[in-house]
């Protein structure tokens, strides 16, 4: 279970929206001199809101840690890169076999909408980031 530590901002029924806080490593510089945080800022001008599932009933403004399985980033990733290419690749392919180059142009980029398609229908993971419990100051634990 890969565990981050964050804080509840709202919540709606059983969905909390959380922002993640940064991990003690990260506070070293204030985010001042990290190039990654200089994106961040530029990318992110306000702390991006994440939906979590909320099995404790934590309350905004409480401290939590978020929790998601490590298969679940995995298959996210696998699919988000991978998909989108095999299908470029095989629409692009598969149209220059049959009517030359110019036409395998617009074989790639139908291949690319059906993943995008694809990536649109596909369900949720079954189980997605959650609220483990509390924190109570003592940092993040892999458990």
């Amino acid at each position: 279970m890969i565990e981050t530590p964050a804080r509840v901002r709202r919540e709606d029924g059983e969905v909390a929206w959380v922002v993640s806080e940064a991990p003690a490593s990260c506070g070293a510089c204030g985010g001042k001199g990290c190039g990654s945080s200089v994106f961040a800022r530029f990318w992110h001008a306000d702390q991006a809101e994440f939906p979590v599932a909320n099995p404790i009933g934590a309350r905004p403004g409480d401290a939590v840690v978020v929790g998601l399985p490590e298969g679940v980033l995995l298959r996210a990733a696998s699919a988000s890169y991978v998909m989108p290419l095999l299908l470029l690749l095989l629409g692009a392919g598969g149209v220059h076999a049959l009517y030359g180059e110019p036409a395998s142009i617009l074989g790639g980029l139908c291949g690319l909408v059906l993943a995008a398609a694809w990536l649109r229908r596909r369900a949720a993971p079954a189980r997605g980031p959650v609220i483990l419990r509390r924190d109570t100051g003592g940092g993040c634990q892999r458990g």
